[in-house]
């Protein structure tokens, strides 16, 4: 590793950033060099842990941007200091709307550092997790890559650390490029990683792997595909689902056994985070966040519903919703809660897999038994064949389905969009939307720092 500055930013994401993602960072440290560094395996374990430290970041583009841009939340007025969430909200988000460059330079920082620790992974076979750790960074490396392609389409592609000059020569992928990287690298880290967390339950294990592999496929159209990856997931013991989705989230119960890959946060040692939705006027929230039409989708027996549309009083005077409830600690000034983010839970594994049998041709009858887990979990009565008549059918009740199951988590967008239902949905809320609203722009000053259309283009419509 060089002793002066390192690029963090990998291939394309050469712009102004935010504060929490300097353009240049000293990494380790100007005393760390080629000849010192990335030598032991503690010094790989430092490194792996880097990249699960960058996950972080953008935990709030998952908790709460998409959940704006969905269905979810929604943003009745303007603010100064929230614009760029209101005009992403409304599908006014222009190139050079923050939450563009934001995620851009982000996630390209985290695939630095996966090939940062892969670069120097080469040839170390002898370390004694070099499984792990190359498994691991496959993973993450896939989580960006992936994000990128479901928010903006197809995005230059780094296997290795590059220079800035040479970031600027990599053309925008093409869907299978993108294609055959994400089932390459999923399927090799699904057999790198080990099945059991062990004592550290925030690092990903194989059923992390075939999971966001599954999701890869149905993303890209191959169902059946999907359903074997999944049944590999399903064949390891130490997962399954908790008795509520309440359950999943308890904070005394941390990485139970529905949590698949999720952000870990302890507030006893300061590591903890502030308030996830809270407000002081509990009455007013409930009309942005979630917004009556999202809480419309949940029968009122339904168990999940006072998750996301309650508050509890946490001090006095504050109030959170109840998904993301945790008692503070008060010894501490900022990070003061810990609930813990899941992106994976089994959950997932149990919906796509009814989705994955509906998309490939299985009964209707067989993908009900697996969309009726979580409905029977959420006390609601399980779906029969009659009261799903078509394919079509079973898709529209699947994608309300998701919504109730993984509110606020992420996920609502993104399904909407790989269901093909989001124009529709949004349009019958009286949104004027076409295709090119599926896709993000591209950040405006990426596309000035390559300068050459030919290489990174602006998507349709922008």
């Amino acid at each position: 590793m060089k002793s002066t500055y390192y690029l963090l930013l990998g291939v394309a994401a050469l712009g102004t950033v935010s504060c929490s993602d300097s353009f240049f960072e000293q990494y380790p440290s100007n005393s760390v060099t080629e000849n010192n560094y990335y030598i032991t395996d503690d010094d790989f374990d430092q490194g792996v842990a880097a990249c699960y430290h960058k996950l972080k970041t953008q935990m709030g583009y998952h908790l709460n941007k998409l959940a704006y841009r969905s269905d979810e939340c929604c943003k009745q007025a303007m603010t100064v200091s929230d614009a760029s969430t209101y005009y992403f909200d409304h599908f006014e988000e222009n190139s050079s709307n923050a939450i563009m460059s934001d995620i851009w330079n982000a996630w390209y920082n985290g695939i630095y550092r996966c090939n940062d620790v892969l670069d120097h992974l080469e040839g170390r076979e002898e370390l004694p997790n070099y499984d792990k750790y190359r498994g691991e960074v496959l993973f993450m490396r896939s989580w960006w890559y992936f994000n990128l392609y479901r928010a903006f389409g197809g995005v230059p592609i780094a296997h290795k650390v590059v220079s800035p000059a040479d970031a600027k020569t990599i053309r925008r992928c093409t869907d299978d490029e993108m294609y055959a990287l994400l089932t390459g690298d999923l399927a090799e880290a699904a057999r790198l990683l080990p099945a059991s967390k062990g004592a550290e339950k925030a690092r990903v294990t194989d059923i992390a792997a075939w999971t966001l592999l599954a999701k890869v496929y149905l993303t890209f159209g191959k169902p059946g595909e999907a359903k074997t990856a999944l049944e590999e997931a399903m064949k390891n013991p130490n997962y399954g689902l908790v008795n509520t989705t309440a359950d999943a989230f308890n904070v005394k119960n941390k990485f139970n056994k529905e949590i698949i890959f999720a952000l870990y946060y302890n507030k006893a040692n300061d590591t903890g985070h502030g308030y996830w939705y809270s407000t002081t006027k509990p009455e007013e929230a409930q009309l942005t966040q979630p917004a009556p039409v999202f809480r419309a989708l949940y029968d009122a027996r339904d168990n999940r519903l006072p998750l996301i549309s309650e508050y509890t009083e946490d001090k006095k005077g504050t109030y959170l919703l109840n998904k993301w409830f945790d008692n503070r600690n008060d010894a501490l000034k900022g990070n003061v809660v810990e609930n813990d983010f899941p992106h994976l839970r089994y959950a997932d594994v149990v919906l796509m897999y009814a989705e994955a049998l509906a998309e490939s041709g299985s009964s209707l009858g067989d993908a009900l038994v697996w969309l009726n887990k979580t409905r029977t979990r959420a006390g609601l009565d399980a779906l029969k064949a009659e009261d799903i008549p078509s394919k079509g059918a079973f898709i529209e009740a699947l994608a309300d389905e998701r919504g109730r199951e993984f509110a606020l988590e992420g996920h609502r967008w993104f399904d909407l969009v790989r269901l093909g239902l989001a124009l529709d949905r949004f349009h019958e809320m009286g949104y004027k939307l076409d295709a090119h609203n599926l896709l993000f722009p591209i950040p405006q000053n990426q596309i000035e720092i390559v300068n050459d259309k030919t290489i990174l283009w602006q998507n349709p419509g922008y």
